[in-house]
């Protein structure tokens, strides 16, 4: 099992059962329970018609190991998702349409609904974009309803409950050893604090469809030039999303504004767009950008609750306090600087001109940089710190015990 030392009650190497808990248990509940919310929380947009089954499945782990490493970045997503398909829901009612709802926000948004001119291939139209072609009477309001749009979900009412549970019982550990005073370990700390962010993502993508496969189309019964003249405002040419991107600005998105100034990018050939793309990042006001600050600080203070903890080497127990401090710092100034004048496709291609927002381009780089060491030596220390623990740590912890008794 390893040495247990008499005086300061702590113990190196593995731990094994069944009289406590060992290394293994606090192992698997850890990551069990990352796994299992990651996996309910993620609702991905829909995939490009092309895409394999083995291509999404690729997708959705990359995002669910986005969801452990940034989990803030996945919830800012989901809000900004969320904030929109609020937008769309006042929109349609103003318009007399009442039928419409969140979840048809959602899947407008996430490339539920394709508009097809009489010369081309169907297109993907967000639910600004609809709402514009709907107002102007160019297209039928579409003909599905919500229970039509949460049959094409594949949500597992089920896995949604145990993760629930499973989330519910780590929390539930984690105040109870507090209260009992018994020392925890990092990993299950680590793993609190991503189900905290991660639940916030839930809520958000509560009424977004699971694991849609395929839209709906509407068929326009005019040529794309013509529909390029009359959805409203000026139109773009060459236009970055769609024939439509004057009816209604589409989200921000790293990969087709960004990336496709690179010359590793294949995505100008893939216009107009036929799906959209999971990093999409939607305007949203000041409340719910308020709203991911909070969230933001709330993940990276969480591992200040560990200042106290015993470490294996004074050394690593410096290290987490200090990249814990400088996860939140540079996240904090992180948004302002996001706040103050975010990245622009515009911004990035004027980049290579103007010095200014290069410099501003290059500083957002540095920031990602030194908050992803700070995050990845947290989740290493959660892992290797797992050699030499105080025996405490392998206690079970009983509901009963915590309870106040008269």
């Amino acid at each position: 099992m390893g040495d247990v030392s008499g005086t300061s009650m702590r113990v190196t190497g593995w731990v094994s059962g069944p009289n406590q808990r060992g290394t293994i248990d606090i192992v698997w509940s850890s990551i069990f329970t990352i796994f299992l919310c990651t996996w309910t929380a993620i609702c991905l947009n829909i995939p490009r018609p092309s895409d394999s089954k083995h291509r999404h499945l690729y997708t959705r782990l990359k995002w669910m190991l986005l969801a452990i490493l940034y989990p803030e970045l996945v919830f800012a997503v989901a809000i900004g998702q969320y904030a929109s398909a609020r937008r769309s829901l006042k929109r349609f009612h103003n318009l007399g349409h009442m039928n419409w709802t969140l979840r048809h926000g959602f899947f407008a948004d996430m490339g539920g609904i394709l508009l097809q001119p009489n010369d081309d291939d169907p297109f993907v139209v967000n639910s600004y974009q609809l709402f514009n072609l709907v107002r102007k009477n160019l297209v039928e309001f579409p003909a599905i309803t919500e229970e039509e749009i949460w049959d094409k979900s594949k949500a597992d009412t089920l896995t949604r409950f145990l993760t629930i549970l499973q989330a519910g019982w780590l929390i539930i550990q984690l105040i109870g050893r507090a209260i009992l005073r018994l020392p925890t370990s990092t990993l299950e700390l680590s793993a609190c604090s991503i189900v905290f962010c991660t639940l916030g993502t839930f809520l958000c993508w509560l009424h977004k469809p699971s694991d849609v496969q395929k839209g709906i189309v509407l068929v326009a019964d005019f040529p794309s030039n013509q529909l390029l003249l009359e959805a409203g405002g000026i139109p773009i040419q060459p236009y970055r999303h769609s024939y439509i991107d004057a009816a209604g600005k589409d989200s921000f998105s790293c990969i087709y504004d960004i990336m496709r100034f690179s010359s590793k990018s294949s995505t100008k050939t893939d216009l107009p767009l036929r799906h959209f793309p999971n990093d999409r990042i939607n305007s949203m006001d000041r409340r719910y950008a308020v709203l991911i600050l909070c969230f933001n600080v709330a993940y990276t203070a969480f591992h200040l609750i560990g200042w106290y903890f015993t470490f294996p080497t004074t050394t690593e127990a410096l290290l987490w306090k200090v990249s814990s401090l400088a996860a939140i710092a540079l996240g904090i100034f992180s948004w302002v600087l996001e706040r103050e004048k975010p990245i622009t496709a515009d911004r990035v291609k004027a980049g290579t001109k103007d010095r200014a927002v290069a410099w501003k381009v290059a500083l957002r780089i540095t920031l990602v940089f030194f908050i992803s060491l700070a995050r990845f030596y947290i989740i290493i220390e959660s892992l290797i710190g797992l050699r030499e623990m105080p025996v405490a740590v392998y206690k079970n912890f009983e509901v009963a015990d915590a309870l106040p008794h008269w």
